[in-house]
């Protein structure tokens, strides 16, 4: 009641000579007939009215209240705190651009298939406040009609020519700059799993058609953008894979050499000295030499190879070889995959206080060493022991009681389902784990448990 009673003053001897408190917007939709999802346009437009005014509670505005009671010369430590905490910068009228936003109104039902609205707006002024009211007048919407492609003898055409009936644009459907923008993406996605490694969404273009339709309808009409690289529109196979399993990101790439480099089912595998086993990392790997360039393909390998645990940095590059490729050729890749190591050994220790309901408290330490690619195939094996004493501080009877726990483990964490090869599992890296550990317990004058387990 008593921030009621000082709130009644009102705000309005606060706001600037020649300023008004800028207190928001309303926007009406006239349409010609009905609008199916009208209430999702309305929506989506009321998204681009800016500025945001003060936000208002229970018809006060506090936190713009709190901010100018803040300007003042002293204004205390109370208003100070609530201006920091909730206090809210004045929006006046002066910060608005109606025009600006009946553009950006305008601009969004084009990009939604209402063409040719109209948008305006009007000013309510009332003393020291100041509101906009926003108007759109909307035609019925253009609905897709037919979806063609222009063809050609390219390549490209002819993988976009098999990608089109999986297509979500149906007849009858709203033109929709997004789900345009949508289907864009994902013939790009598509062409990019088909070899065409330098594809690029900009480079396909839409053109809708209404010339022959008197009851707003349109075809939509796709093609490649006018002078398209030779690059972008034919597919890449890959020539040659290299693999750096123990590069270095500060150091140079090592030259390949007879004495560095193991080639396994045509793949060189680069390392001055082994670290990691050619055979077991090849199996990865998802694509080989005279594949075609697959980008969903080229990421699923680089998860694999840092789902190893081995490896801080994975890096797959592509380089060109043959950048005078024609229409009707296809290109060539040479891919090169850089496999930076994690640090191969580490060892963390742990200290620790206990102190339990039961009264008992003492002292522990964790102690674990971790040992990287230790038989040079992604393998783990890590060592973990902990020990802790306790002893029963309180009085009575069981003071003198104290206990000792400690225990030892072994992990081996294998990156292979033993024994199926993990070339057969695509998505994920199947992992055999081997443990074996002990642990005991010991409590003076009562019992000793020991357990050992291995799974």
């Amino acid at each position: 009641m008593a921030f009621l009673l000082i709130y009644s003053c009102g705000i309005e001897k606060y706001i600037p000579e020649g300023e008004q408190l800028y207190t928001g917007a309303e926007l009406e939709l006239l349409s010609e007939g009905e609008i199916h999802d009208s209430k999702e346009v309305k929506a989506e437009l009321l998204n681009l009215i800016e500025p945001n005014p003060n936000t208002t509670f229970l018809g006060m505005k506090p936190a713009l209240f709190f901010h100018y009671k803040a300007q003042r010369e002293k204004p205390g430590f109370l208003y100070k705190f609530l201006n920091k905490s909730f206090g809210e910068e004045p929006v006046y009228f002066s910060e608005v651009n109606t025009d600006r936003v009946e553009e950006l109104i305008l601009n969004r039902l084009d990009n939604n298939g209402f063409f040719y609205s109209k948008s305006s707006s009007e000013v309510v002024n009332n003393d020291k406040f100041a509101s906009v009211n926003y108007t759109a007048s909307m035609p019925q919407p253009y609905v897709l009609e037919n979806y063609h492609l222009e063809s050609d003898s390219l390549p490209i055409y002819k993988e976009i020519e098999k990608m089109l009936p999986e297509t979500s644009l149906a007849k009858g459907d709203r033109f929709d700059l997004d789900l345009l923008k949508a289907e864009r993406a994902r013939l790009n996605n598509g062409l990019k799993q088909k070899g065409f490694y330098n594809s690029q969404e900009d480079l396909l273009i839409f053109e809708a058609d209404t010339n022959q339709y008197k009851n707003r309808k349109f075809d939509l009409f796709l093609r490649l953008k006018k002078d398209v690289p030779a690059r972008a529109s034919i597919p890449y196979t890959i020539d040659s894979i290299t693999v750096y399993p123990n590069y270095t990101i500060e150091g140079d790439t090592l030259p390949l050499t007879e004495e560095n480099v193991t080639q396994i089912d045509s793949i060189d595998f680069v390392q001055n000295e082994l670290y990691f086993k050619p055979k077991l990392l090849e199996s990865y790997l998802l694509f080989n030499e005279g594949d075609l360039y697959n980008a969903n393909i080229s990421k699923q390998t680089s998860n694999r190879l840092s789902a190893l645990g081995s490896y801080k940095y994975v890096n797959i590059q592509y380089t060109e070889l043959d950048t005078t490729a024609t229409d009707g050729n296809g290109g060539s890749l040479a891919a090169s995959i850089y496999l930076a190591p994690l640090t191969k050994r580490s060892i963390r220790a742990e200290i620790q206080a206990v102190s339990k309901s039961n009264g008992f408290t003492g002292p522990g330490i964790l102690l674990s060493h971790t040992n990287r690619n230790v038989f040079n195939g992604g393998e783990t094996f890590s060592v973990s022991a902990n020990f802790s004493y306790e002893s029963q501080l309180s009085s009575g009877s069981n003071s003198s009681l104290s206990s000792i726990a400690g225990g030892i483990s072994a992990d081996l964490v294998i990156p292979r389902s033993i024994p199926f090869s993990p070339s057969r599992f695509q998505y994920a890296v199947p992992k055999t784990k081997i443990s074996l550990g002990y642990d005991f317990l010991q409590r003076s004058q009562l019992f000793t448990l020991s357990s050992v387990n291995a799974s």
